[in-house]
């Protein structure tokens, strides 16, 4: 067995041979380390937004935002822990990963620097010591800044925000959640592997990317990333997501939890996918929004210049 499979399970490995990538994923997957890379340790510490998946009690998958204040992310010295504090977190009652983190250990952490495209990853095993939560971690690297558009994010005094009570939530999702989606250029994925844990991508596409297929299914299109398929690997094997979509301007934010159905080799000839071919379709079960704090600010600086044209839709 070659150091290659074991960095990758069962379900990215089928995923990197069905998207013919097998070799791309081997290259970056030299990024993937155990602990966290010592030169992000101060990216880490300054950032005040983060975003996680994480297990419901049935196993239910759901991505959630986690807004703090800069500091509220602590890696420890050998980079092998980071420590969140929570009372650092400005809160959304309405959120599942409250309840989450205290009934699965598993979870994954996207740390995203909307105004300079820096990410990284940290997936790891998570325990609830008082308002913090420590995690052990289990696999962590940076991944490349295509389709992330830049925005400057700004939250003062996170932890002194009264948490966010108005919500509301349903099976079916409504014309007011469908018209957030459309107006959407960006979402976060949960996805989940039963051994090796949760993960949370970042997704960033134009304007009306996803795309409401008929009876509440979202057809999203997939662009070509860095060949790992952290999240197809995790879906060929459990088809359970959490999608979340933030709506900085009216400060409000939908989760959705359901199911994947991935479909390759797809015909596009209007270009949708940006030449890969690959469409996924999203069947939500649930949904929640949330009203994000009211002190939140954000400004739109400019769109990712590697995303693929969107044609009109008459």
């Amino acid at each position: 067995m070659t150091t290659s499979d074991t960095l990758f399970h069962e379900g990215e490995l089928m995923a990197q041979r069905n998207a013919g990538e097998r070799d791309i994923a081997v290259r970056n997957g030299a990024t993937v380390g155990r602990t966290i890379i010592r030169g992000a340790l101060p990216f880490v510490r300054q950032q005040k937004t983060a975003y996680a998946a994480s297990l419901d009690p049935n196993g239910q998958v759901w991505a959630s935002i986690l807004l703090g204040e800069p500091g509220f992310l602590a890696p420890s010295d050998d980079a092998a822990m980071l420590s969140v504090d929570l009372g650092q977190v400005a809160k959304l009652n309405a959120d599942p990963f409250w309840e989450n983190i205290r009934h699965d250990a598993r979870i994954g952490l996207l740390l995203l620097e909307l105004q300079s495209r820096r990410r990284l990853k940290i997936n790891g095993e998570a325990h609830l010591e008082g308002e913090r939560l420590e995690v052990q971690v289990t696999k962590s690297f940076p991944i490349c800044p295509r389709y992330i558009h830049r925005r400057e994010i700004v939250l003062a005094d996170a932890g002194e925000a009264t948490p966010s009570s108005t919500s509301s939530r349903g099976n079916e999702l409504g014309p007011a959640q469908l018209e957030l989606i459309a107006d959407a250029d960006t979402f976060f994925l949960a996805s989940a592997h039963a051994t090796r844990g949760a993960d949370c991508s970042h997704r960033g596409g134009p304007r009306g990317f996803v795309r409401h297929a008929g009876d509440g299914v979202l057809r999203i299109p997939d662009y070509n990333g860095n060949s790992m398929f952290n999240s197809f690997g995790n879906f060929l094997l459990n088809p359970q997501a959490g999608l979340t979509f933030p709506d900085y301007e009216r400060r409000r934010v939908l989760q959705l939890a359901g199911t994947v159905e991935m479909m390759w080799n797809q015909a596009d000839p209007q270009g949708l996918t940006g030449g890969t071919g690959r469409f996924w379709e999203f069947k939500p079960s649930h949904w929640i929004e949330s009203e994000l704090p009211a002190t939140l600010q954000t400004k739109f600086i400019e769109f990712s210049p590697f995303l693929p044209s969107l044609p009109e839709v008459n």
